[in-house]
């Protein structure tokens, strides 16, 4: 009944550059309890939530509108659409959703059973509600009510919770059967990059890459995109935004280098905090920042530095991708619009000149002689992560295209093409203040506190500066080289 990931599964062969395969049979395992739990209420019926008794508001928002892609360029071990729906059919007949994740195996009891299955959880969905007439006595069917999320309410969720999930089915008229399934809702910051499948009599698994559900924290219309721009404009970095169309290579790295300069004088830093409070071995999945979490806490993981630059640069026209590894995830873009060269940026490095830890040590650099500007810094941090991420490239694209699991090109003009959506931006809501603690801060005392905190920073730097004794008769030389 499940053809939601497998369908994204099948199509992710147009969401990469060059195919690879997006699922692999794993080695026999040891012998384990299927993770998903099976509630019975009967002999004819049982429930099921999908994945793995999870609920991933990213998933479920990014995935909305996705569809399949047209068929790979070259031979793929991925079977088509067609090929599964076909799969399917042989296996069990499908009512509802075909693309639903929550549903329920029923056996019809005799021929032409009218059904009703309700489908509730208040927390993130609205009622839903199949009607139907199950056709064959025997015959095992699937049946899938259309969920009516609540995708705002989804997007609002920062920390996981359990959430109930009530079934109920109604067959030829009669009592209606009640079952009850506990589940985890994540929170819409944590992304699954896995989905491992039960193990079957063998033993073996078969696990689907589906990291390219990373593909929906690149927001180009997050309103703290134009604060970027507008604040690289305003220092001059550049004169104005185009793209593609000056078509030249220097215009448009300059153009790039301009967003790194500015996430350079905001002082996001690489920080490598990636593990999530609640997971599921069979669907592992990773932290996420936004891009106003990682500004608020000036800090970004390898997939957090990422998103939010390639969410700027999609937004001045540039083509963008992810580059994701097993371990690893860094920003490639192309330096052409029609796609002949293209280079990596690697995000772990920015932050390595952070313009205020500049202003606060400028007068000690310059008792050390140190005559280094800021832009200066910027401009080699910008080559170093070019040089960096272009050499990883074309190592991980080799290994992409030899067919080596987990490593994908995600393209992010084709994943929208393809309905993987952006998780949209939701304003915080207004918290209120915890017993004991203050409440929450307008942004105008908090800038009043940053303004005397650095008072106090620059006169405590002046007092080491006058109290500072450099001595000179310990420094050497360098010694002359032999010839």
């Amino acid at each position: 009944m499940l053809v939601r990931l497998a369908l994204i599964v099948a199509a992710v062969g147009s969401l990469v550059a060059v195919r690879a395969p997006a699922s692999v049979r794993l080695a026999p395992a040891a012998p384990e309890r299927e993770s998903t739990p099976r509630h019975v209420t009967s002999d004819v019926w049982t429930c099921h939530v999908e994945p793995c008794n999870q609920f991933y508001p990213s998933m479920i928002i990014a995935m909305a509108t996705a569809k399949a892609g047209e068929a790979p360029d070259v031979p793929s071990e991925l079977p088509t659409l067609e090929q599964i729906k076909v799969e399917i059919k042989t296996i069990e007949q499908s009512l509802g959703d075909p693309d639903g994740w929550l549903y329920v195996m029923v056996k019809a009891p005799k021929d032409d059973t009218p059904i009703k299955v309700t489908i509730e959880c208040p927390d993130v969905m609205d009622p839903s509600t199949f009607k139907g007439v199950l056709k064959s006595r025997g015959a095992t069917y699937g049946v899938a009510p259309k969920i009516r999320w609540k995708y705002k309410e989804l997007s609002r969720v920062r920390q996981p919770l359990p959430v109930n999930v009530v079934f109920k089915v109604q067959l030829d008229g009669g009592e209606v059967e009640e079952d009850v399934q506990t589940c985890t809702l994540h929170t819409i910051n944590d992304c699954p990059y896995l989905h491992l499948s039960p193990p079957d009599e063998n033993g073996q698994m078969t696990a689907h890459n589906i990291s390219f559900l990373f593909a929906s924290y690149v927001n180009e219309d997050h309103p703290w995109v134009d604060q970027i721009l507008k604040q690289a404009i305003d220092s001059r970095t550049i004169e104005n935004f185009t793209g593609y169309q000056a078509g030249s290579v220097d215009e448009v790295l300059k153009q790039v280098f301009a967003v790194w300069n500015v996430l350079q004088q905001r002082g996001i830093t690489y920080s490598d905090i990636s593990r999530v409070s609640s997971r599921e071995d069979r669907v592992p999945s990773q932290h996420v920042r936004f891009l106003d979490e990682s500004f608020d806490m000036k800090q970004a993981n390898c997939v957090d530095g990422s998103v939010l630059m390639a969410s700027v640069l999609r937004k001045i026209g540039i083509d963008t991708f992810l580059m994701l590894t097993p371990k690893h995830c860094y920003i490639g873009f192309f330096t052409d619009a029609n796609r002949e060269h293209m280079v990596g940026l690697e995000t772990t490095m920015m932050g390595q000149a952070r313009k205020e830890e500049f202003e606060r040590t400028k007068k000690l650099r310059a008792l050390l002689g140190d005559e280094t500007t800021f832009d200066q810094a910027s401009v080699a941090s910008f080559d170093g992560a070019l040089g960096v991420g272009t050499k990883n490239l074309e190592a991980d694209i080799q290994k992409m295209t030899s067919g080596e699991f987990l490593y994908l090109q995600v393209l992010i003009n084709e994943a929208r093409d393809q309905g993987i959506r952006a998780i949209p931006y939701v304003r915080p809501e207004q918290k209120e203040a915890l017993p004991g603690m203050p409440a929450e801060l307008t942004p105008e005392q908090i800038a009043e506190i940053e303004r005397k905190a650095e008072e106090a920073r620059q006169a405590e730097l002046l007092k080491q500066l006058q109290d500072l004794h450099i001595p000179k008769d310990k420094v050497r030389k360098t010694p002359p080289k032999q010839e």
